[in-house]
């Protein structure tokens, strides 16, 4: 067992002055941190009176959610840093789980720091020191690592601003390090034309009651724990552990807002996720507040959500550690972390290597999506030198290959190889990207087209996915190479490039390289891949024909599958465009607690595979029957039905998809 290392008494918190929420002798004064609340409220209503957005989410809509410079940025830093980063245990929601009995993060705060009821994570604050946090010294590193923009966590799930604060005590211009985190970045970060990101995450933070399936459910960042500082009737600890009244909760929650946007004039605000559970007052107010206050400015911003909880023509949609499979016409977000683990720092967090986060981040670029990549800084303010390094590596990647990542829109296909996501959404997991994997942008006049091959390619490197017509009417460069690349169209109309003979330490770089594609008359999708790709190829869960009682559609827009396929009678329908004669492979995203098998049928034709045992309904597996071969164009029946009626076993379906074959 370690040692108890005892914690700053909580009286001795408040010995350094606290700004507006002061009182004559120094102390928390709890009604000048609520006049600061209801004098910003009174604010909000001020400019939204004056206009032109009001706080009604259905006319916000008509406010463009994405300016041209988030399109063109594709790559910004951010980091998880706070009085969390203090213990540097589990992760960072050590706040929450140091409160919760039987947790490991509990029996580590009792053998190293003491009893939760008499140690409180209010009591790291002091420790929070940030010493060597240099902001000039972070913005240039988030400079040389080529960050577009960039930003703290302004508040986390905790309750600690980052902020210079007037409503609330819990801020680092007061306690802790005792500087104005957000402003001195600010300032550094613009003097490089980067933009400024603030991310929010303190709608988790109240805790209350709130209907869930038609009951009444206690929720919050915090958990209620009798004698513990989390229920304490302390006006500044009620603050920090969000006990608090919904009303005055929400009025704090839209404040702080308030604070942030008139400090600091953020590009990019970003949420987390509970944004459902604000009501459309404060959430409304909010945006059209953000707007307002943007237009008199003359800047461009970016609203970001979570869970699709903001209409989409308002917010850019983002995804934790997850992006799209596929190439869509709207701009998107990522978040994700440079280690494998905690968001924030930790004594034993394990960074990602450099090759697994820049393939994401091509990925994700290529989808027509933009990164915000999470870097894990130490309580006193230092980035370890291994996440430098990646950042680094980043930077000197983009140095030579940044034109095929900046100011770039997508292609007409995202791109080809053998390695591709099982689905969109939150959480994707990881893969091993290689040579045969490439992904396409273009640049935004459309004159050049940029394959960028996540390996280096050996010998004849051939673009199944580029058509061209004349191979002599363009050119092709290896980025941070001199000479031109040969290339040649072969029988099939498809580009072929032969890579330069390189050893190692010749090529430009590592991880990924750059084919720039330029003068090329009409480059354009070869038609089998084009046929690959149409939608009506892809044979989804919503638009099936469910023939049978109890089939039912179910799951969430964008994520839907057909379940309770319970009795083996019953069976799903397409009707499928076949554009081209010849032959089609066939594929399918299923799931099942059982192991069991299907078949497709179409006409005299019939494909059998086994689903096995996923474990569980929504853990999905993609597997192929074989082949189709269709002998002229036209409109097919296709049909999915039990293989064996006697040994049949429930699934959940996804989708089919059919590909021409190569």
């Amino acid at each position: 067992m370690s040692p108890t290392r005892p914690l700053p008494a909580l009286c001795a918190l408040f010995l350094f002055p606290l700004t507006a929420v002061r009182a004559q002798d120094g102390s928390f004064d709890p009604a000048a941190a609520q006049r600061a609340v209801d004098s910003a409220l009174v604010e909000v209503e001020r400019v939204l009176d004056a206009g032109p957005w009001n706080a009604d989410l259905e006319a916000l809509r008509a406010h463009p959610a994405v300016p041209e410079w988030f399109q063109d940025a594709k790559f910004g830093i951010y980091f998880h840093w706070g009085v969390y980063s203090v213990p540097a245990f589990g992760n960072e929601w050590y706040p929450r789980n140091m409160h919760r009995k039987g947790t490991r993060e509990e029996k580590h705060h009792r053998e190293t720091w003491g009893d939760p009821s008499e140690s409180g994570y209010h009591d790291f604050v002091p420790m929070f020191t940030a010493e060597h946090f240099d902001a000039n010294e972070w913005a240039e590193l988030f400079q040389v690592a080529g960050a577009r923009f960039a930003g703290p966590v302004a508040e986390h799930h905790d309750g600690y601003a980052l902020w210079a604060s007037d409503v609330t005590p819990w801020n680092s211009k007061d306690t802790g390090p005792k500087r104005d985190i957000t402003g001195e970045l600010a300032t550094a970060l613009r003097a490089r034309d980067i933009k400024l990101v603030a991310t929010f995450h303190h709608a988790r933070n109240n805790q209350h009651s709130i209907e869930r399936n038609g009951r009444l459910q206690w929720t919050g960042h915090y958990p209620r724990v009798d004698g513990w500082p989390t229920v304490s009737e302390d006006p500044a600890l009620r603050l920090l552990y969000g006990n608090l009244p919904r009303k005055q909760f929400l009025d704090l929650w839209l404040a702080k807002l308030v604070e942030v946007i008139d400090g600091y004039q953020p590009d990019l605000i970003w949420f987390d996720s509970w944004l459902n559970e604000i009501p459309e007052k404060q959430l409304g107010g909010f945006l059209a507040y953000y707007f307002n206050r943007a237009k008199a400015w003359n800047k461009e911003v970016v609203v970001t959500c979570k869970q699709r909880d903001l209409p989409h023509e308002i917010a850019v949609e983002d995804f934790e550690k997850g992006r799209l499979d596929r190439l869509v016409d709207y701009a998107w977000l990522t978040d994700d972390t440079i280690s494998k683990g905690s968001w924030c720092y930790t004594e034993n967090l394990t960074i990602k290597s450099l090759s697994e986060v820049l393939h994401v981040l091509i990925d994700i670029v290529s989808k027509n999506g933009c990164l915000l990549l999470n870097i894990s800084p130490k309580a006193d303010g230092t980035i370890p030198d291994v996440q430098r390094d990646v950042l680094k590596g980043i930077g000197r990647w983009l140095a030579v290959n940044g034109e095929a990542i900046y100011d770039t829109r997508p292609w007409l296909i995202h791109g080809e190889g053998p390695t591709r996501l099982e689905k969109s959404g939150h959480f994707v997991g990881h893969l091993q990207y290689g040579a045969k994997d490439v992904r396409y942008t273009r640049s935004k006049d459309g004159k050049t087209v940029y394959a960028i091959v996540l390996g280096w390619p050996e010998g004849e490197l051939t673009l199944n996915a580029v058509e061209a017509r004349d191979a002599s009417a363009g050119k092709a460069f290896l980025l941070g190479h001199d000479a031109a690349v040969r290339h040649r169209v072969d029988a099939q109309g498809r580009l072929v490039l032969m890579a330069p003979e390189l050893a190692p330490a010749q090529r430009p770089g590592e991880n990924a390289f750059v084919f720039a594609l330029r003068g090329f008359d009409g480059l354009g999708l070869h038609p089998l891949v084009h046929l690959a790709h149409l939608p009506e190829l892809i044979l989804s869960a919503e638009n099936a024909v469910l023939d049978g009682g109890r089939l039912k559609l179910e799951g969430l827009e964008g994520d839907r599958n057909i379940g309770f396929w319970d009795d083996a009678s019953e069976s799903l329908h397409w009707l499928v465009r076949i554009r081209e004669a010849g032959q089609y492979d066939v594929s399918g995203v299923f799931a099942a607690v059982n192991r069991s098998e299907v078949a497709v049928v179409v006409g005299d034709q019939l494909l059998k595979a086994g689903i096995p045992a996923t474990g569980d309904w929504r853990k999905k597996v993609e597997l192929t029957f074989g082949q189709l071969r269709f002998q002229k164009p036209g409109v097919y029946h296709l049909v999915l039905r039990p293989a064996n009626r006697a040994t049949w076993k429930a699934i959940n379906v996804w989708q089919l998809e059919l590909s021409p074959t190569l």
